[in-house]
């Protein structure tokens, strides 16, 4: 079983950063808007004990059989207005990853999730470090890329906001790892979707920027209940 505390240690060094004084008693910088959207906002706003938000899971790799799976997350408990525990169902069959259930979240666990499965992915085709990948997505959101969009929920126009992130496109160690440099990923936030993501998406173009390497997707579809 995969804890939750584990997968977020290094992602979520950010935050721990950015709320304590370097010696001297200088304040490290305040977090900016994209680091507050997606480590610091309380997602999961209005989302009521026994509510199950499910997420459809896509994913196309060159040389491999494309497949489609879901992602489920059920809220077994609300603390505050802030805070929930929640159990998860992460992929099915031999994909399936076991996380830990988390206590006490506050944000959706969902964001971690999908970078940890994609982090995963880059360390077992490259054979480079878990915590290598971990740390050069983290730091990439101190200069990511944040827009207002439209998206389109059940017939409806949605206002959303984009945060979009290329970790290693200038990332000093890219020679060990050349096929990843123009890798993005995308994250669409809406406070009128349920659990307050509606899409992550990483996507590595092909060889000269030609076709797809790679492209993974999650993607909101409903909100359930347990009762």
């Amino acid at each position: 079983m995969l804890k939750l505390s584990t997968v977020t240690a290094l992602i979520a060094l950010i935050v721990t950063r950015s709320a304590i004084a370097v010696e001297g008693g200088a304040p490290t910088p305040e977090l900016n808007p994209a680091q507050q959207l997606f480590f610091m906002d309380n997602h999961l706003r209005g989302v009521n004990e026994g509510s199950i938000l499910d997420y459809r899971f896509s994913s196309i790799t060159e040389g491999e059989e494309p497949f489609t799976d879901r992602v489920r997350m059920i809220v077994t408990a609300v603390e505050n207005e802030k805070k929930r525990s929640i159990k998860f169902d992460f992929l099915s069959g031999a994909r399936h990853i076991d996380f830990t259930p988390a206590t006490g979240y506050v944000g959706n666990p969902v964001l971690i999730h999908f970078l940890e499965y994609d982090i995963k992915q880059m360390a077992r085709e490259t054979g480079g470090g878990s915590g290598y990948f971990r740390n050069v997505i983290r730091r990439s959101f101190e200069t990511s890329l944040m827009r207002p969009v439209t998206i389109t929920f059940e017939g409806n126009t949605l206002d959303a906001t984009e945060i979009v992130v290329k970790p290693f496109i200038s990332d000093s160690n890219i020679d060990k790892f050349r096929a990843y440099q123009e890798k993005q990923y995308e994250f669409i936030f809406s406070n009128r979707i349920p659990g307050g993501v509606y899409r992550m998406h990483s996507l590595v173009p092909g060889a000269n920027g030609e076709g797809v390497f790679s492209e993974e997707t999650l993607t909101f579809s409903g909100l359930g209940s347990e009762t």
